[in-house]
């Protein structure tokens, strides 16, 4: 990945303006516990934790260029969702549906978005339109199945 995805000027400037990157060689025996702690199955393993240890996001799994940048916004999203900065969550999942919106990630950013605007003013009217564009826009993606749920049944008349 280093020598395709993290040299792209847009994935490098991300990294360094947003995250405090660490990269560990499975190869070294001085790695073993961290690849204990956290279960690692595949590489390449890439995981967002906040100061205290606490995972936020993460992913398995060469990614290029053009779908890594995505992901690595929707894990910073994520991240800014589960420490209640809402606002922050919902400009970021914007982003990526501004800038990626065929990127594999979109349905999943546009399905939080949704529900980080909720959460910013509890307007179930946000939550909806939100995920009235998700099914639109994604109408295949596992992220519409998820608030499937929230609409309304057919009736079955006969």
């Amino acid at each position: 990945m280093s020598t395709v995805t993290y040299s792209e000027p847009a994935v490098d400037h991300a990294i360094d303006q947003r995250f405090v990157p660490l990269q560990i060689d499975v190869t070294q025996s001085a790695s073993q516990p961290l690849i204990e702690r956290f279960h690692q199955a595949w590489t390449p393993d890439l995981r967002v934790l906040g100061a205290d240890g606490f995972e936020y996001y993460r992913w398995n799994g060469y990614l290029p260029p053009f779908e890594f940048l995505p992901q690595l916004l929707v894990a910073q999203a994520q991240a800014c969702l589960r420490s209640h900065d809402d606002s922050g969550a919902a400009a970021v999942f914007d982003d990526v549906l501004l800038r990626f919106p065929t990127s594999h990630v979109a349905a999943e950013a546009q399905y939080w978005s949704a529900v980080a605007r909720y959460k910013q003013n509890h307007a179930g009217s946000d939550l909806m339109s939100g995920w009235h564009r998700l099914q639109s826009r994604y109408p295949e993606s596992i992220w519409r199945v998820k608030q499937a749920f929230a609409e309304k049944p057919a009736s079955n008349t006969a």
